[in-house]
C-alpha cells in the first residue's frame, strides 16, 4: 500500500515537471522572439545619428525597446517561479524517497537477519524434509521461492529508488543554477530598464523644448503620406478600368482577371496569414490605421500599411510571386515597386534603388530594391497592399514577427 502511494505520488510530480517543463518552453520562444525584437532596436538605435533629425527617432525606439525589456522581465519572473516550484516538488520528491528508501533498507535488513537465523537454526533440506507430506513440502518449496523473490525484489526496489533519488538531486542543481541564471539575467534587464528610462527623459526634456518644430514636421510628412496614398489609389483605380474595357463580365472596381490571374489570386489568399516579410530583419514601427504618435501627444498619424525598420542596405523582397506592374519615381528620387498577384497588389515603397522593372516576373522572396537611409541613418520600409482597390491590413496577411 506504502509503496503505491509513494508511485502516485511521484507520477503526480512527474506530470507536474513535465507541465512546467512545457510551459517554460513556452515562455523560452516567447523571451527569445522578443530578444530578437530587442536586438532589431539595439541595431536602429546604433544606426541613428546624433542629428536633431533623429532624436524623434532614437526616443520611439527607446520608447519601444523599454515596453520589450518590461515583457522580457515579466516573463523571466514566470520562469524563476515555474523552477522556484519545480524545486519545490523535486524536494518533497526527494524527501519521500528518502523516507521509502530508509524503510525498504530497514525492512530488507530486517529479512536478511531473519534468513540468517533461519539458516542456522534449520537447513533449508531439514525445512523440507519435516514436512508431513507432500503437499506441504510442496508449499514449503513454493514458500521459500517467494521468500527469494521478495528478497530479490526489495534489493531490486532499494537500487531503482536509491538511483532516482540520485537523478533528482541532479535535477535539483540544475534547477538550482537555472535560478541563479534568470535571476541574475533579471537583474540585469532591470539595469538596462534603468539606463533606457534615464535616456528616455532626457530625449523628452528635448523634444518638449521643440515640441512645435517637431510636431509641424510631422503633420507635414503625414499630409505628403496621405497625398502619396491617394495618387497610388487613383492609379489603381485607373488600372482597374483600363483592366475592364472592352471585357465582357468586368465588374465595376475590379480588376478584370483571366483563369491564370484568377488562380494566383485565389492562391495568394489562401497564403493569408503565412506570407514571409517583406525584408529578412527588422521592426514594425507603424501599424495600419490612424496611429497615435508614440512621443508627442495629440497627434494623430494616418497609416495605409506598415512601417518597418530595418538595418541600413536591407533589401526589400517580394511577399509573393506576382508580375512587377509598376516601378515608380517621386520627385525626390525615392522609389516604389507595384507587384501584381492576380487582383491583388504589394506595394514596396522608400527604396534607394531597385532591382526589377515593369513587366518582369517575381518569385517570392526575390529582391525588389534597397531600403533608402534617410540623414538620420533611419531604414524604413513603407509595405502596403490592396484587393483591387481596397486597402488591406498587411499585418493580416504576413506572419506574425
Amino acid at each position: 500500500m506504502r509503496t503505491a502511494v509513494i508511485l502516485l505520488l511521484f507520477l503526480f510530480g512527474t506530470s507536474s515537471i513535465a507541465f512546467s517543463q512545457s510551459e517554460k518552453a513556452k515562455l523560452e520562444r516567447q523571451r527569445a522572439a522578443i530578444q530578437a525584437q530587442i536586438n532589431q532596436y539595439d541595431k536602429l538605435l546604433r544606426a541613428a545619428r546624433s542629428e536633431g533629425e533623429s532624436v524623434l527617432t532614437r526616443l520611439e525606439a527607446i520608447d519601444a525597446r523599454i515596453k520589450k525589456t518590461q515583457q522580457i522581465i515579466n516573463i523571466t519572473n514566470k520562469q524563476a517561479n515555474i523552477i522556484t516550484r519545480d524545486i519545490a516538488t523535486n524536494k518533497t520528491q526527494v524527501e519521500k524517497l528518502e523516507a521509502e528508501i530508509k524503510v525498504l533498507k530497514k525492512d530488507y535488513a530486517d529479512m536478511i537477519v531473519k534468513a540468517y537465523k533461519s539458516k542456522n537454526d534449520q537447513s533449508r533440506l531439514m525445512f523440507l524434509l519435516s514436512s508431513e507430506d507432500f503437499l506441504q513440502a510442496y508449499k514449503r518449496v513454493q514458500y521459500l521461492q517467494a521468500y527469494a523473490d521478495y528478497r530479490k525484489k526489495q534489493a531490486d526496489e532499494i537500487t531503482e529508488k536509491s538511483n532516482l533519488l540520485v537523478q533528482k538531486n541532479q535535477q535539483l542543481e540544475i534547477e538550482q543554477q537555472q535560478k541563479l541564471e534568470i535571476l541574475a539575467e533579471n537583474q540585469r534587464r532591470r539595469n538596462e530598464l534603468k539606463k533606457d528610462k534615464q535616456t528616455q527623459v532626457v530625449l523628452l526634456e528635448e523634444v518638449k523644448q521643440n515640441q512645435k518644430r517637431y510636431a509641424a514636421d510631422i503633420r507635414e510628412k503625414a499630409r505628403e503620406r496621405s497625398r502619396i496614398d491617394s495618387q497610388i489609389r487613383k492609379l489603381i483605380e485607373a488600372d482597374i478600368a483600363a483592366s475592364n474595357k472592352g471585357k465582357v463580365g468586368a465588374t465595376k472596381g475590379k480588376f478584370f482577371l483571366t483563369p491564370e490571374a484568377k488562380a494566383l489570386a485565389n492562391n495568394f489568399t489562401s497564403n493569408r496569414g503565412k506570407l514571409p516579410w517583406p525584408v529578412a530583419e527588422g521592426v514594425i514601427t507603424r501599424r495600419f490605421g490612424n496611429q497615435p504618435h508614440p512621443v508627442i501627444p495629440g497627434i494623430q498619424i494616418p497609416s495605409n500599411g506598415l512601417r518597418i525598420q530595418a538595418p541600413i542596405g536591407t533589401k526589400a523582397r517580394a511577399v509573393f510571386k506576382g508580375e512587377v506592374w509598376r516601378v515608380q519615381r517621386a520627385k525626390n528620387g525615392i522609389l516604389s515597386v507595384h507587384v501584381k498577384h492576380g487582383n491583388y497588389i504589394s506595394i514596396y515603397s522608400n527604396l534607394k534603388t531597385v532591382n526589377v522593372q515593369k513587366g518582369d516576373k517575381v518569385n517570392t522572396l526575390d529582391t525588389i530594391g534597397e531600403i533608402f537611409t534617410d540623414r538620420s541613418g533611419v531604414a524604413e520600409l513603407q509595405f502596403t497592399m490592396f484587393e483591387d482597390n481596397k486597402v488591406l491590413d498587411p499585418a493580416r496577411w504576413i506572419l506574425r514577427g
